[in-house]
């Protein structure tokens, strides 16, 4: 990336604008974590006949084994058993003296769909602190800079102190939403996060201008994001303030 000519582009760019200015030229850098969420995608079915009438069998009939709802339905008590085990060990069902419904299964019957939590997995996404979100860009960009610029200076650490684990939700799931699926394959979502963490930190530089209208006696900020390759609104209401607080 050649910042000296995207810059002198933006300049250009700036002073198109009738009766603009530009006081002050700047590039900083700010901190882009590259986060490893961890999650267990879940998988939403219709639910079979089957599993819903053993459900039923389970919230109506006092039911104290698995042997007991086979002579009841007349099916073969392997299959029953499996899938009670099944439903037991994904929280729809629990037996103490005799078999009911958790909260989980009574929504799922409620609902008529199946949810299966399939293995653990893994998403890289870009959260920046400042923004507090996910920036979308490529990273490899910036690898034959040999100098990063300083850091943009209302950043006090790196660190990200608040994680908003809704906002990894929301990302992740309209990801997955948007991916292809082969034939009979059946799309998953994501409803939790298991864990989050930072396994690598870019500096991405910004290219700033507090610039003046001079018809107007107003003065603004512009700050150009390398890598969503777009203005960016937060960063300069953040240099704004900065600058008027000089």
């Amino acid at each position: 990336m050649d910042l000296q000519s995207l810059t002198d582009k933006l300049q250009q760019q700036i002073l198109q604008q009738k009766d603009v200015s530009i006081e002050k030229q700047m590039i900083f850098s700010i901190p882009v974590h590259t986060l490893e969420v961890i999650y267990h995608p879940v998988m939403r079915n219709a639910m079979d006949i089957l599993m819903k009438m053993m459900l039923i069998s389970f919230n109506k009939a006092r039911l104290t084994n698995a042997e007991l709802l086979a002579d009841i339905l007349l099916v073969e008590p392997l299959l029953i058993h499996d899938l009670t085990n099944k439903m037991l060990g994904l929280g729809m069902i629990k037996k103490e003296d005799a078999f009911s419904l958790t909260a989980k299964g009574e929504a799922q019957l409620a609902s008529g769909i199946f949810e299966e939590e399939l293995d653990e997995t893994s998403y890289f996404v870009q959260f920046s602190p400042l923004h507090e979100g996910i920036l979308e860009g490529d990273l490899e960009q910036f690898e034959e800079l040999e100098q990063f610029p300083e850091v943009f200076p209302t950043i006090d650490s790196e660190e990200i102190e608040e994680m908003n684990e809704a906002i990894l939700i929301q990302y992740i799931q309209q990801q997955l939403s948007e991916q292809p699926l082969a034939e009979g394959e059946v799309p998953s979502s994501i409803s939790s996060v298991v864990s989050s963490s930072s396994v690598q930190i870019n500096d991405v530089p910004v290219i700033c201008f507090m610039a003046h209208n001079d018809a107007e006696n107003q003065q603004f900020a512009r700050v150009y994001n390398t890598l969503t390759g777009e203005w960016d609104a937060k960063l300069e209401a953040l240099l704004f303030e900065f600058e008027k607080a000089k």
